[in-house]
C-alpha cells in the first residue's frame, strides 16, 4: 500500500505540474521569474524549467548519513532522540490528550511544523502557556513509550526542517498537510506554477522519510513494526 500510495501522490504532482506548464505557455513565453530557497534554484522562461539542486542533493545525502548513525545508536531507546531533539532547541511536549488535542486542530502526533492562526492560539495555550497565533515546530506525543519506527520518521523529517531542505517551508507544508484531509482538490487549480513545484517537494521530504525508515527497518530487528503507526495515514486515505 505503501509504495502504491508513493507512485499515486508522484503521478499526481507531475499531471499538475505539466498542466500548469501547459496552461501558462502562452503567458511565460516573455516573462522569467526564479524560485529559490536555501538550497536550490528554480528558473522558469518561456514554459521551460531548471532546477539548480545539486546543494539540495549533497544536504540530503549528508542528512541520511547522520540521521542514521544517530537512530541506530538509539534503536532501543527512542526517548535519547527525544533528548536530543530538546538539546537541539526543539520543544518536546508528552501529554495524556495528545491525540485528541492534535486531531481538534488537523495535526498529527509526532513532528509538527510551525502553523498560524486559530489553531496556533490554541496549541500555544494548551502547550505553551502563552497567547501567540503562530506555533514553532513542536514535538507532541501522549505518556506512552514512543515506537523507534516512528521517531526515525518524525526525527528525520525535524532534521530536514531543520537543515531547512525544499519543501519545509510554512505555506508547502500547511498545503501538504491538506491533501490528506481532501481540503486542497477544490482549490488545486487556484494553485500558483511556483506553488505546485513547491507542494511537490514537501510531498518528496514525506516519501524520503518514510524510504528511510524503510531501509532502516530491513537492517535491524523488529522490521514487522516499521508502519504501525505511520501506516495510519494510509489507511485513513482513500485515494
Amino acid at each position: 500500500m505503501e509504495e502504491l500510495l508513493k507512485k499515486i501522490t508522484e503521478w499526481i504532482f507531475k499531471y499538475q505540474e505539466r498542466y500548469y506548464a501547459k496552461k501558462y505557455k502562452n503567458h511565460l513565453q516573455n516573462v522569467r521569474y526564479a524560485s529559490t530557497n536555501s538550497t536550490s534554484k528554480t528558473h522558469i522562461q518561456a514554459g521551460i524549467k531548471l532546477t539548480l539542486n545539486a546543494k539540495t542533493e549533497q544536504i540530503k545525502k549528508k542528512m541520511d548519513e547522520e540521521v542514521k548513525e544517530i537512530v541506530t545508536k538509539n534503536l532501543k531507546d527512542p526517548e535519547v532522540l527525544l533528548k536530543y531533539i530538546e538539546e537541539s532547541g526543539t520543544k518536546v511536549h508528552r501529554i495524556p490528550y495528545a491525540e485528541r488535542l492534535l486531531k481538534f486542530v488537523g495535526e498529527e502526533i509526532g513532528f509538527i511544523t510551525p502553523i498560524k492562526g486559530p489553531n496556533a492560539l490554541l496549541l500555544n495555550l494548551m502547550l505553551e502557556k502563552k497567547i501567540s497565533f503562530k506555533t514553532k515546530p513542536m514535538f507532541v506525543f501522549d505518556a506512552a513509550p514512543v515506537n523507534i519506527y516512528t521517531m526515525a520518521h518524525q526525527f528525520h523529517r525535524w532534521y530536514g526542517h531543520k537543515l531547512q531542505l525544499p519543501g519545509f517551508n510554512d505555506e508547502a507544508q500547511e498545503k501538504f498537510k491538506k491533501i490528506w484531509e481532501y481540503e486542497i482538490d477544490a482549490n488545486v487549480q487556484t494553485l500558483s506554477y511556483e506553488e505546485i513545484l513547491s507542494l511537490k517537494e514537501a510531498v518528496r521530504r514525506d516519501i524520503e522519510a518514510i524510504d528511510f525508515v524503510t531501509k532502516l527497518a530491513k537492517e535491524s530487528e523488529g522490521a514487522k513494526k516499521v508502519f504501525e503507526n505511520i501506516k495510519n495515514k494510509d489507511e485513513n486515505t482513500n485515494v
